[in-house]
């Protein structure tokens, strides 16, 4: 990073105890997470919870939650130079965090569950 020039303006925390993520997240502009294969991760729903924009690749679920230019900018996986222009395009955008948490509210695990209720439901009768 430092034959970059970056150090002045990321840093990277590494591991932080659980109860210490709410406020690393709270305290980040955006959230990035670098991925060749995931499932749902559960951080995509924290970083948007707390209203953050998400950056990151199209891989797993991920595509299923992210809605690019409302609530993030995702590239293909193994693509550096397409993730660092999100990274910037992300930092200079103007976010509505407001519309990100309420969008947020959608994929809590109450509303899931409803949600999945509701299709068993439909297809019971």
């Amino acid at each position: 990073m430092k034959s970059a020039g970056l150090q002045e303006h990321v840093k990277l925390i590494g591991g932080k105890p659980h109860h210490e993520i709410p406020l690393w997240m709270n305290a980040c502009d955006i959230f990035v997470l670098l991925s060749l294969n995931e499932g749902n991760p559960s951080v995509v729903f924290e970083c948007l919870g707390c209203g953050k924009p998400f950056v990151g690749t199209r891989v797993g679920g991920i595509l299923e939650i992210i809605v690019p230019n409302d609530y993030g900018l995702l590239c293909e996986p193994a693509r550096p130079l397409e993730l660092a222009e999100n990274i910037l395009s992300a930092l200079n955008k103007n976010w509505n965090s407001y519309c990100i948490k309420e969008y947020s509210t959608q994929l809590s695990w109450s509303a899931i569950t409803r949600k999945i209720c509701r299709i068993y439901s439909s297809h019971s009768q």
